[in-house]
């Protein structure tokens, strides 16, 4: 659907069930169609994901993101959300429809077996497949690719990658209780926190902002 069509029938349907006070806008989502931000009275589309669908998934999608103004934060899919948002013209399905069409992932994970996962960014953890094994399997291990060629993977993946094999001396390991400080380029870069599980590959540390899961390698002892 045309974003400006998208953006006028978006309007009308908040006008006519009574958000008052409320805008909407366009995002860059690629792996949700709508969301509804009650702190700034705002409902947003992915203008990604408009693009590729119908008007009538469209018309689906902010629905159910007007079905949360309506209900209020805290209600999440709940009976009563369900409720309101079959009763204004919503599926009331919680995700949208899995046969519409969606924006694929640019890095494509393949494992020995073939089986297939997308991501939208280049991953920084080390992933086996779950089809092949439960669990976290080196034999399983995903080769990626960026838009169908080889590409220079996120340094913390080369290093887990590259102790995992045995090509780089694995870190020594820290305890449960000791504090750690994440090293990895993102939001977390810089946090201390406590260990508090030590798993195949990664620490579960206790930090400011709740548990983060670390590479090994992503970390140092402080």
């Amino acid at each position: 659907m045309e974003l400006t069509e998208a953006q006028r029938l978006a309007e009308r349907l908040m006008a006519e069930h009574g958000l008052a006070g409320w805008t909407f806008r366009f995002d860059r989502a690629r792996r949700r169609a709508g969301l509804c931000v009650f702190s700034t009275q705002v409902i947003s589309l992915s203008a990604p994901l408009t693009r590729l669908h119908s008007e009538a998934e469209v018309r689906d999608t902010v629905l159910h993101e007007i079905a949360h103004a309506l209900v209020g934060p805290g209600e999440g899919h709940s009976e009563r959300w369900r409720a309101t948002a079959v009763r204004i013209g919503s599926s009331g399905r919680r995700c949208v429809d899995a046969e519409a069409p969606r924006v694929p992932g640019a890095w494509v994970g393949v494992c020995s077996a073939g089986h297939r996962v997308e991501r939208h960014r280049a991953p920084q953890r080390v992933a086996s497949c779950r089809e092949c094994a439960p669990g976290f399997r080196p034999e399983h291990l995903f080769e990626w690719t960026h838009r169908g060629q080889s590409a220079p993977m996120h340094p913390s993946y080369v290093r887990e990658l590259a102790a995992l094999q045995g090509r780089a001396p694995a870190p020594r390991l820290l305890g449960r209780g000791q504090r750690a400080r994440i090293l990895l380029p993102g939001r977390f870069a810089g946090a201390v926190g406590v260990v508090e599980k030590v798993g195949r590959t990664r620490y579960h540390l206790r930090t400011s902002s709740g548990v983060v899961t670390v590479p090994f390698a992503g970390v140092e002892g402080v």
